[in-house]
């Protein structure tokens, strides 16, 4: 029997310029709703990298830009990096201009806002161009917008912003795909780029992969829309080509991501988790700790060695399964075929160390190296049920058949869930079958507490389910059913995943913890542009303090502890790598040999480590003395008195790369000689002699790009630069061009004569320069294209297919 031409894709007429209006203010209003917490205070979003990652990138780019320069180099992050090479800075993307007229926390917090809107409406418009009736996509935009993973992610800037961007870029996209002008092009191509210059290159790869699949599936000549599709991948990659260069650049020089298959498969979605799509975060602890304990996630969930989630929640909604069920039931196999076969493909995928398949592309797939950590792949899996609810929706409400179907389906769901509460109460059938399993010496209170707060979720979402069934018949004629549906929806969304939301004040991004105090005031006594430390604490006792939230405590602890990167947004530098630009000479000293790299602080500049007293007791060497304590925090700050200065002239001992200097670095003679090793290639450099080495540097300029010294050495030397090692960055003696050398395994060095010189070093961060014209020329060419098209068909310009109908 054929399917009615009601579900078959339509383009439905452009809608006046109310409904539009009314579906944006709309996804506003329901934001403010959601977000309370954040819209109506002043606190700031602080979770985890929103602290340690987001606000030092931003306020540095604010920095820069106002002072009308560009960060091309990054200083504080593994003894520096490229910045715009650091895919998660986005360089290049226009959120980042709130920061130059907001302070820094609240430009973050509003475009923290802005997303779920953009996901909201994106997903509306996407669906509208199926012909799925308004109220369902509407309620498809606002289960993806307030699903569990993009409301985690309220810590990760990045991401949200790349998950919120993608059912726009795919509703762009598929315009195009029907009507291949420059103007969709344009706007298709934008958003696609979008993805991108969001921070995610992961979201980005897939992006592009869905347009290809949409170009595979949707009705027309096959080889014109493969044509276009692969057309629109590279217009969208001439877009975001600044961001794409500088991030190719950076893999080229040292291959980012994943090191090992099993570092790729952490943060893997572990099956244990994947009931909470229907029943919630019923591992996480939302009224003290807004996540899952720690003392939980170690023993419980396989997440490759971390102790906290990627993602705290996974919870999509019982009416988004009830509606996704119809979808998969009346939806025609054709069509439904592809859209399965991604979402279980994805989900395969999101699964990680639990089936073999993402270590296999892993091995045979050397561009899916740099991508890690199955469970970002979530946020494709929420876009995907919500559209399948969309298409759900779209199906039922075609006949008052399919809409009794589906509330008997939701009653028949709603009667599996009560039976597993009741088997967890009564007999603890899952809490034996899964956590006992996995975990035999459980504390019984712990143990308690979880089979409580599975049940309890099980029984939540079997009264939604049975709410369900209720609302289904009859929903196509009455507009409250639909709105008491939506509220089904939303009011467990809220319930489940606003409370892991963590806000706080802004003045942990503003007022200084006591140790970056000590650090800037030594640095003002020396003048030292950009002091480094580190932090060498392994466990740590959180304290809780009276009138503070948990979380809030996490942050104190993480800024005082002086944890990557949080000193930043103070102008201190950390000596570790913890942004994926960092540079593979610190990478693998930092990973594959953390006990030398800890006594190579000094040589590397770092002035100041942070410890426990456990850990300082612990050592068999002290390496300074303790010039500061944190009582509050029970954490001592250990100068280093043996540090080197960040430049400095040495005389060069040549090795022929860089395992032989790290076999002279493990001689603790050799690092308190004045010698540096030195790569120094052909020619070599003259021998060090056994004179003493005398000179005298005098700094002109240092700026993150710039830097000229004037040196005055008694014999031939190096000038040692204790800044990371990366391509980019060039050098001149006296005005011509001179050769740069690896030194010390990671930092630079520039061959100076004996006698008087000028060394100047510049950077250029690899990419981004032909990334720009590439663009320009691209928005030149998509321009220049559509203004002939208008003049060659100057009747056919009118209004283009909008939004919905």
């Amino acid at each position: 029997m054929e399917p009615p031409a009601s579900l078959e894709r339509a383009e439905p007429r452009v809608p006046g310029p109310r409904a539009a209006w009314a579906v944006v203010g709309a996804s506003l209003g329901l934001t403010c709703l959601f977000f309370h917490r954040a819209v109506f205070s002043a606190q700031v979003f602080t979770g985890r990298d929103m602290l340690l990652v987001y606000a030092p990138l931003r306020r540095y780019w604010a920095e820069r830009v106002s002072h009308g320069g560009f960060p091309g180099w990054y200083p504080f992050d593994g003894l520096g990096q490229s910045f715009p090479g650091t895919m998660l800075s986005a360089a290049f993307h226009p959120s980042q201009w709130l920061g130059l007229v907001l302070s820094t926390g609240a430009a973050m917090k509003l475009t923290v806002l802005l997303c779920p809107p953009l996901a909201l409406v994106g997903t509306y418009a996407l669906l509208r161009l199926y012909a799925v009736p308004r109220a369902g996509a509407f309620f498809a935009g606002l289960a993806f917008a307030f699903s569990g993973y993009l409301v985690s992610l309220t810590s990760s800037l990045a991401y949200l912003m790349a998950g919120a961007t993608l059912p726009f870029a795919l509703w762009a996209a598929v315009r195009f795909l029907r009507e291949a002008t420059p103007a969709r092009a344009a706007v298709a191509s934008l958003g696609l780029g979008g993805v991108l210059l969001a921070g995610d290159t992961w979201a980005y790869a897939f992006a592009n992969a869905f347009v290809l699949l949409l170009a595979l599936t949707e009705d027309g000549p096959r080889a014109v829309l493969v044509r276009r599709g692969l057309g629109l991948v590279a217009l969208g990659a001439g877009v975001a080509a600044p961001q794409l260069f500088a991030g190719v650049a950076v893999f080229a020089g040292g291959a980012p991501g994943a090191s090992s298959v099993e570092d790729a498969l952490r943060w893997s979605v572990d099956p244990l988790r994947l009931p909470e799509s229907l029943l919630g975060p019923f591992l996480a602890n939302t009224a003290v700790e807004r996540a899952v304990p720690e003392e939980i996630v170690k023993p419980l969930l396989h997440t490759g060695g971390f102790s906290t989630l990627w993602s705290e929640s996974l919870f999509i909604g019982v009416p988004v399964f009830v509606l996704a069920m119809a979808g998969l039931r009346f939806i025609p196999l054709r069509r439904q075929a592809p859209f399965v076969a991604a979402w279980s493909a994805l989900l395969a995928l999101a699964l990680g160390s639990a089936l073999p398949f993402y270590a296999l592309l892993y091995r045979v797939l050397p561009l899916w190296r740099p991508f890690r950590y199955p469970e970002k792949l979530v946020v494709h899996l929420s876009l995907g049920l919500a559209l399948l609810a969309g298409f759900g929706w779209k199906a039922i409400v075609a006949s008052p058949e399919r809409m009794r179907w589906a509330a008997r389906a939701a009653g028949v769901l709603a009667g599996l869930l009560a039976l597993v509460a009741i088997a967890e109460r009564t007999a603890g059938a899952w809490s034996h079958a899964f956590v006992l399993a996995r975990w035999p010496q459980v504390p019984a209170p712990t143990l308690d507490t979880l089979s409580h707060a599975f049940s309890t979720a099980s029984l939540i979402a079997a009264g939604l389910a049975v709410g369900c069934a209720l609302v289904l018949p009859g929903l196509a004629e009455s507009r409250a059913r639909m709105a008491v549906l939506m509220a089904l929806q939303l009011g467990a969304a809220f319930t489940a995943n606003e409370p892991l939301c963590i806000l706080g004040t802004e003045e942990l991004l503003d007022s200084p913890p006591p140790f970056i105090e000590t650090v800037k005031a030594w640095a003002d006594r020396t003048g030292t542009s950009v002091p480094r430390v580190a932090s060498r604490i392994q466990r740590f006792r959180l304290p809780r303090f009276e009138g503070f939230e948990y979380q809030d405590s996490v942050a104190l602890m993480s800024r005082a502890m002086l944890v990557p990167d949080s000193p930043a947004l103070w102008g201190v530098g950390t000596a570790e790598a913890y942004l994926p630009a960092a540079s593979p000479r610190v990478l693998h000293l930092q990973d594959a040999t953390p006990g030398l790299f800890t006594e190579l602080l000094p040589v590397y500049g770092v002035r100041f480590s942070a410890y426990t007293p456990a850990d300082h007791d612990a050592l068999r060497h002290k390496p300074g003395v303790i010039v500061a304590k944190d009582p509050a925090f029970e954490l001592l700050l250990v100068e280093h008195p043996d540090a080197r200065p960040r430049l400095s002239l040495a005389k060069p001992r040549c090795v022929a790369d860089a395992a032989a200097a790290l076999d002279l670095l493990r001689d603790a003679a050799f690092r308190a000689s004045t010698q540096a090793a030195v790569e120094c290639g052909d020619p070599a450099l003259s021998p060090a002699s056994d004179v003493p080495l005398e000179g005298r540097l005098r700094v002109e300029q240092d700026a993150p790009e710039h830097l000229v010294v004037d040196v005055d050495a008694s014999e031939d030397a190096v000038l040692v630069i204790n800044d990371a090692w990366q391509p980019g960055w060039t050098a001149l003696l006296d005005g011509a061009p001179t050769r740069l050398l690896p030194a010390n395994v990671a930092v630079r060095a520039v061959p100076t004569p004996r006698g008087s010189h000028r060394v100047e070093l510049r950077y250029r961060a690899p990419g981004v320069l032909p990334g720009v014209c590439l663009f320009a020329v691209t928005c030149l060419g998509l321009a220049g294209a559509e203004v002939l098209r208008r003049r060659r068909f100057p009747r056919q310009t009118g209004a283009l297919t909008g939004v919905g109908g």
